[in-house]
């Protein structure tokens, strides 16, 4: 009865997922709304094919929006790049898979969650690992100070973000399940706030908002994701719309590495900007900044590949995905092909 009864909590969470995911996208806000790009746009522009791109703040499709190379260099090939601002992953693969948009920028386990419930979605670039953002939290003066002493906890994650990756691997390595903890599908400010009053035991997420918890929660890092997950970042389009435009793609990678090295260069400038743009402070942002060494991945890196199938294998054992997946044929091979 108990099986069956978490059986049909997971296929809920899974229904949630999908309707949240909907909602956030009705209320996503595009830069372009904003007044990001002229209404007097030129006339070559005019001829150029709109590509719509899905970013986060602060994540490396929003460090691509910044530097602007790429978009200059999409021009050459026929595409004008506009920028859409989504809250999470999941948001952003909705948006992707209703052709909204053509690419879009998550995190390692939103990708597996959409692939699972039937969309055709592919891997179309990879990051490196950015496993000190990511996270677990407890209170200050929390009795939690080891992986074991989560068992009976209330734990805070995302359902379908990296934070439920990162949550059954750290109960994995401790010995114990999902039935062994209450653990509570929360949104991020959600979950902020739930974290700020106590509500909560512990909190799976990620920068920013593990910087902030820090700062001015005095929030205390558990683990973070080291040796349990590589947390990567992946690009991703789907199969039938980045089968036809393979150059832009090959372009996106280029430029990609070119941008990540300029932001490992250029720290003040991010924080500045950051800072601006997530109305946070400048105290927050630096402790986010200082987590992360950007970097592309190559899209045939083996380990990779490896860790999203054990994390889609890992999923469907927790009934957390309704189907098993295999996840290599979604990593598009852009090599030998127009």
């Amino acid at each position: 009865m108990k099986r069956k009864l978490r059986k049909l909590c997971y296929a809920l969470l899974a229904a949630a997922w999908i309707v949240v995911a909907i909602l956030g996208f009705l209320s996503v806000r595009s830069d372009n709304a904003k007044g990001g790009n002229s209404s007097n746009a030129s006339s070559s522009d005019k001829k150029l094919k709109v590509v719509n791109f899905g970013y986060q703040r602060g994540d490396e499709a929003d460090l691509m929006r910044i530097n602007g190379s790429f978009a200059n260099d999409a021009k050459k090939l026929g595409y004008k790049i506009k920028w859409s601002l989504f809250q999470d992953g999941p948001t952003t693969l909705t948006a992707l898979t209703s052709h909204h948009i053509r690419f879009a920028r998550t995190g390692n386990t939103p990708p597996v969650v959409s692939q699972a419930s039937g969309s055709d979605i592919v891997y179309v670039a990879a990051t490196t690992s950015k496993y000190k953002a990511s996270m677990i939290l407890v209170p200050k003066n929390s009795s939690i100070k080891s992986l074991k002493d989560l068992k009976g906890k209330k734990i805070a994650y995302g359902y379908g973000t990296a934070s439920t990756y990162l949550l059954l691997k750290a109960l994995d390595k401790a010995g114990l399940t999902l039935s062994d903890v209450n653990a509570i599908n929360l949104s991020q400010s959600a979950a902020a706030s739930a974290f700020k009053t106590g509500q909560i035991d512990a909190w799976v997420t990620w920068d920013p908002f593990a910087a902030s918890a820090q700062v001015t929660d005095n929030a205390q890092i558990l683990t973070n994701a080291k040796g349990l997950s590589g947390d990567h970042n992946f690009f991703t389009s789907t199969r039938s719309w980045a089968n036809k435009h393979k150059s832009l793609i090959r372009l996106l990678n280029k430029d990609a590495k070119v941008t990540m090295k300029w932001a490992n260069n250029h720290h003040a400038l991010l924080i500045k900007r950051f800072t601006k743009d997530f109305g946070l402070s400048k105290k927050i942002v630096t402790l986010q900044v200082s987590r992360r060494t950007y970097g592309i991945a190559s899209l045939s890196d083996s380990s990779i590949i490896r860790e999203q199938q054990d994390m889609a294998d890992l999923l469907y054992k927790n009934k957390m995905i309704s189907k098993q997946i295999k996840v290599k044929k979604t990593f598009l091979n852009l090599e030998n092909s127009k």
